[in-house]
């Protein structure tokens, strides 16, 4: 699993997140369908819930 450099985007702070798609993010959103979703993290400044988005 690679770690990839995000921006929440609740707060807009740039954060490490952990990404299984080995650095191929399609995005990063608030809420995605699980089908479309690599990944659900939580924002470590603001404590938020974000989804990377399979490539």
């Amino acid at each position: 699993m690679e770690v990839a450099i995000v921006t929440c985007p609740h707060c807009g702070q740039t954060v490490e997140a952990k990404d299984p798609t080995g650095g191929r993010t399609g995005g990063v959103r608030r809420r995605l369908k699980s089908e479309y979703r690599a990944t659900r993290n939580t924002c470590p400044e603001c404590g938020s819930e974000y989804d990377i988005r399979n490539p």
